[in-house]
């Protein structure tokens, strides 16, 4: 952005230079600048997605599916694992999409609208990603405690208001972890686009 700036400021004082910018130079730079992060978005986007069903491939299969069988999960969660498959390459796709759009050679009117639509898709694909996690987790808790098993092994006199308000607790503090990371992972990201985005925006005042 530095060098946006600087390109900038010779562009007004272009009068003293020899050397002279003209607004499509701004506007190919602002151009080359974003599709080098929707770039970077993508590849993120591919790697959480690629990393950890990689991780999964070391774990303990039986010990995980032993333990959906026991609370009544293993169809619940092949569900979940699909819908989220199928959700996140729809993500991935629509990123690249995005990568192609600010990358083809557009107006920019086109290229602000491009830059508005990719930060609203990193927004949602957050969101999606917090609320599915939230749905998960409640989900086992409530298959969990209400399963004969875990009811039988309750110790006498335990409050289920208890387990239910720490167990919530956990979560909540998990998913701001996850959010905290998010924030800080693809908020450097949005951050980078919105100064484009308000470079582009004033560009008739360049």
């Amino acid at each position: 952005m530095e060098n946006l700036d600087s390109l900038k400021d010779l562009w007004k004082n272009q009068g003293e230079s020899k050397i002279r910018y003209s607004q499509d130079d701004i506007h190919k730079m602002v151009q080359q600048k974003s599709s080098s992060i929707v770039k970077w978005i993508l590849i993120i986007s591919l790697l959480e997605f690629i990393l950890p069903n990689l991780i999964f491939l070391f774990t303990d299969f039986e010990s995980t599916k032993i333990f959906y069988q026991e609370y009544g999960l293993s169809n619940t969660m092949i569900i979940y694992s699909a819908v989220h498959i199928v959700v996140i390459i729809a993500f991935i796709y629509v990123f690249y999409k995005n990568y192609r759009n600010i990358s083809a050679e557009s107006t920019v009117k086109i290229l602000l609208e491009n830059i508005i639509k990719t930060r609203r898709t990193v927004k949602y694909y957050i969101y999606y990603n917090l609320t599915i996690m939230g749905i998960i987790g409640l989900h086992m808790f409530y298959s969990v405690y209400n399963s004969l098993s875990f009811q039988q092994n309750l110790e006498a006199g335990t409050s289920m208001l208890m387990i239910w308000v720490i167990s919530i607790v956990l979560l909540c503090l998990a998913l701001l972890i996850f959010w905290l990371f998010y924030k800080i992972l693809y908020g450097f990201f949005l951050r980078k686009l919105k100064r484009n985005y308000a470079a582009l925006s004033n560009h008739d005042d360049l």
